[in-house]
């Protein structure tokens, strides 16, 4: 799980100084892609695991899925000809208000990412927490920012993934009934590659994401990264128990993800 990619052509915002924890070098990332690769696996995007278990009833265990979260301009910029050099897939979850707005992504962009084989997901409509929401605006969400995205693209957006991770039971089921295939969540964790579920954990790929920590991402190294495990469930525990707003002030203190 991917956010932004930056560089001196397309920087952190000024205006949001807390996206520099998301944010992953150029370089870096081209060194990652080119890890997946000499690990003999290959980046993927979730439209094509949900081909691969419709026609194989499975998926190849040496697939790396790629997604990247908000709709930034980087997308398209640093990482889509990235993705495209090693011959890989990746997921793109682009908030509907982001399409068009200042360093976001264009509708003419995301229709090329589309052309060039990029599976384009749905990332809500206004980037509000689904679980702030009433019932209605929180189909709302999911509703009109299909719309926004399959009109750019002229295809079928497939794919949820929820802003800030907050998802429950209720917005599971309007997703459903939407006829999304898949939400992927940010649980930490790796998915099974002989069974088809619903929703997807991920592993997010920070600033401070290491090489060693990478190289555990990409070999499923689950026993090396329980302290990542911990860290993941012991934060979900304390927004639950803290609300919104005391899970922002733990964040405040540079202690949330």
């Amino acid at each position: 799980m991917y956010h932004r990619i930056v560089s001196e052509d397309c920087p952190i915002p000024d205006d949001d100084p807390e996206e520099a924890r998301y944010a992953v070098g150029l370089d870096e990332f081209r060194w990652q892609m080119r890890r997946i690769a000499g690990d003999g696996r290959r980046g993927v995007s979730m439209r094509m695991v949900l081909e691969s278990f419709d026609r194989d009833g499975g998926v190849p265990p040496e697939w790396v899925v790629l997604t990247f979260d908000d709709g930034n301009l980087s997308d398209y910029i640093h990482a889509l000809p990235i993705v495209k050099e090693f011959d890989f897939g990746a997921t793109f979850f682009v908030g509907g208000d982001r399409v068009g707005s200042i360093g976001g992504v264009e509708p003419g962009m995301l229709s090329q990412m589309a052309v060039e084989g990029m599976d384009i997901g749905s990332h809500g409509m206004t980037h509000r927490f689904l679980t702030t929401l009433g019932a209605e605006e929180e189909e709302d969400e999911m509703r009109r920012s299909k719309d926004v995205l399959e009109s750019a693209i002229d295809g079928q957006v497939m794919c949820f993934a929820p802003p800030g991770g907050r998802i429950g039971r209720r917005g599971i089921a309007a997703l459903r009934g939407l006829s999304y295939r898949a939400v992927c969540t940010s649980v930490f964790g790796f998915n099974p590659c002989a069974s088809r579920r619903f929703e997807y954990r991920r592993i997010p790929v920070t600033a401070t994401t290491t090489r060693a920590q990478f190289g555990n991402f990409v070999g499923a190294a689950a026993p090396r990264l329980l302290t990542l495990y911990a860290k993941d469930r012991a934060l979900r525990m304390a927004r639950r128990a803290l609300g919104e707003s005391g899970y922002r002030r733990l964040r405040s203190l540079g202690l949330g993800s």
